[in-house]
């Protein structure tokens, strides 16, 4: 014992030891400090995070501790350290980024989305913002690649077998610390509340927790007893589905069933002080207290709309999946999902939806198929001639894409809608010359005050549009069913103080119908709308629709979803008796056939060009010759122009729908040959 503690004294002697050790502990101390104080947007409230939640910092504290301490490791210390607390300072600054751009924080799932922030970066940012975050990221890559270069490297002999055994220590130290913090709940395992978590627990905690945890985890109860009990519960004598539902000839009514999903709209006259000129949702507001409505509870605040979309579709709770996680992006990628869309076909619906936006944006055109749709329109696909200052569609043309849906066939139909034009950013500079909403009083800011009364007047002109929407279904004459509400609040900055219904993770839904169906209001989740809908017209399909019908009062409501979402996603499939019923649908993109007619050279002033000539074309379709992309004219929808002097005997002609940001090619036409002169 004499000898070790010698020897222990011997290194804490080591002066280069010692001042190495504590260089490691006050570097990631004040990452910590300084990455809390981004994820707070204060100063204070970062200092205020130390001494009112010392086991929480600490955690957080530990596991940027244990990142540097591997430095012990390598000669290159200064550029090892260097290059690690860039890492750490990029994550919190993109964080505090996100936050005042989107309100909610970034998460690992983020880095999932590269290619969607992409798509929409300039929406949020300036041309100037954007060279100089491209040059502060430049110029830190050049100062770690020098001092990898040129940095000084450690000029004595690394004690590895010490360093290790310190690493180590370090490692279970920080292990030990989470788990405990697990175990006694001072830290969470599952987040209800992303932003909440990040303010409670940490960024570093909450980031690395996005990054190991996907999917939903198994239930300790999941088992094939659990299941056959739930099976049991909800009449399903046989758990191969779909023998035993209900099909079209069985319920009393079919009618056509259009769920519209509005971009960031919510009432925000329930922002309490501000003064509007006057209420601008006023149709939606009248609508609501003569059908069925409620508020939504929603999972997100600023962004968010696909998770939206698959706690609507799916009737899966994003709680039990993992901080962050959108399954679009994960499980959905190559996983078929029992949806609505799935449960309405087993009653003779066609199944369609309806962006006007990106179809590629979120992977849509890749995870609708495996959620039951068998038509897909994204923007790519309609011609439209109005956008906001911003950029963003206008949602007036869905009404168009709905009816051309509907009278696709005589089927009865199932239409999801996206809109986009509530879109954020919002535009703090004045951009609306006369506008037909404006902001009274309550804002002192000019710049807030701009940005809100640019986002009243698009959800005014929303509003608007509902009203035309459902005047085009009532002329159209069919029983419908209109589902609509906002899929999460704007990214303005609201608190719950500052809102009377005192939350920022709820929107209003309204279910307005043309043949009578009773009023029956109630405040729901999101995962609880379909089944709502469903159960009104007494469908019964779909194990989780029918889980939700009769589990919805049970003390295990939750805990049962849990372990039916995890026995149809990642377990056995008990409930399917070991076998999936559902298999992806071969989607098609569109409503109308695009198609090519004829190949037809013009000359037009002089020079010479080629016309394709066809159905259906939009600006979005592009020209490709023997395999070769053109530069292409959008003339009309029939008419499609290109440059193209060699033109010969059997080229061969498609064209294809493209994605403008990425250059993704959506769908592409059938092959057409040049014959020559036809004249």
């Amino acid at each position: 014992m004499g000898t070790k503690t010698k020897k222990i004294k011997e290194i804490w002697n080591d002066k280069i030891y010692r001042k190495n050790i504590f260089g490691f502990i006050l570097l990631p101390f004040l990452l910590e400090l300084v990455i809390e104080m981004l994820n707070r947007c204060s100063v204070v409230k970062g200092i205020e995070f130390l001494f009112t939640s010392p086991l929480q910092f600490f955690c957080n504290f530990m596991f940027i501790f244990v990142s540097l301490i591997i430095g012990l490791l390598v000669k290159r210390r200064v550029f090892y350290l260097s290059f690690i607390s860039a890492i750490w300072l990029f994550f919190g600054i993109t964080n505090f980024v996100m936050l005042n751009v989107r309100v909610s924080p970034f998460n690992a799932n983020d880095l999932r989305l590269i290619d969607a922030g992409r798509a929409i970066i300039d929406q949020y940012f300036t041309p100037v913002t954007i060279t100089l975050i491209a040059m502060g990221v430049i110029l830190l890559a050049l100062v770690i690649i020098a001092l990898f270069i040129k940095g000084p490297k450690i000029d004595y002999k690394i004690n590895y077998g010490r360093n290790l055994i310190v690493v180590c220590v370090s490692a279970i130290i920080c292990t030990v610390s989470v788990y405990t913090g697990m175990e006694t709940g001072l830290l969470a395992r599952k987040f209800t509340n992303l932003t909440n978590a990040y303010n409670s627990y940490g960024f570093v905690y909450c980031f690395g927790s996005g990054m190991f945890n996907h999917g939903v985890k198994k239930p300790s109860d999941y088992s094939e007893d659990k299941i056959d009990k739930i099976l049991d519960k909800i009449e399903k004598e046989n758990p191969q589905y779909p023998q035993n539902v209900k099909k079209a000839d069985e319920v009393k009514n079919t009618p056509n069933i259009i769920f519209l999903q509005l971009e960031s709209f919510f009432d925000i006259t329930k922002a309490v002080n501000i003064e509007f000129s006057e209420d601008p949702i006023p149709n939606f507001n009248r609508l609501k207290k003569e059908y069925t409505s409620g508020y939504l509870n929603v999972f997100n605040v600023g962004y968010g709309t696909c998770n939206t979309e698959f706690e609507s579709m799916t009737s899966m709770n994003l709680d039990d999946f993992g901080p962050g996680e959108i399954p679009y992006k994960s499980i959905l990628k190559n996983t078929v999902c029992e949806s609505i869309a799935y449960d309405l076909k087993e009653y003779g619906y066609r199944t369609h939806a309806i962006h006007n936006n990106d179809g590629t944006f979120y992977s849509r055109n890749s995870v609708f198929p495996n959620l039951g749709f068998d038509t897909f329109t994204s923007v790519e696909y309609m011609n439209i001639e109005e956008y906001t200052y911003e950029g963003w569609a206008k949602d007036k043309y869905l009404t168009g894409e709905i009816l051309k849906a509907l009278k696709e066939t005589d089927a009865p139909d199932y239409i999801y809608t996206i809109s986009v034009q509530g879109h954020g950013s919002y535009p703090t500079d004045k951009v609306l010359d006369d506008p037909k909403i404006k902001v009274l009083s309550g804002i002192e800011n000019e710049g807030r005050r701009n940005a809100i009364e640019y986002y009243a007047n698009q959800i005014h002109e929303m509003d608007d549009f509902i009203v035309e929407l459902i005047e085009a279904l009532e002329e159209y004459g069919e029983d419908t069913i209109l589902v609509m509400y906002g899929d999460h609040l704007p990214g303005l900055g609201f608190t719950e103080e500052e809102l009377s219904n005192g939350s920022i993770y709820q929107t209003e839904y309204i279910i307005w119908n043309n043949f009578g169906l009773e009023k029956e209001d109630e405040d729901i989740r999101t995962y609880q709308i379909s089944p709502k809908v469903m159960k009104s017209l007494g469908m019964t399909a779909g194990i989780i629709n029918k889980y939700h019908q009769e589990y919805k009062e049970e003390e295990d409501y939750l805990s049962g979803l849990q372990n039916l979402e995890y026995d149809i996603l990642y377990g056995d499939q008990i409930a399917y008796d070991g076998v999936s019923p559902y298999s992806a649908t071969e989607m098609r993109m569109g409503i109308d056939e695009i198609s090519i007619s004829k190949i037809q050279p013009v000359t037009v002033d002089g020079k010479k060009y080629v016309d394709v000539i066809g159905n259906n074309f939009t600006k979005y379709s592009v020209v490709n010759i023997n395999g070769d992309e053109f530069e292409t004219k959008y003339i009309d929808a029939n008419t499609l122009r290109i440059k193209y002097d060699e033109l010969a005997p059997l080229d061969s002609f498609v064209v294809n729908q493209e994605d403008k940001d990425s250059g993704a090619i959506i769908s592409t036409t059938k092959e057409c040959l040049y014959y020559g002169d036809e004249e």
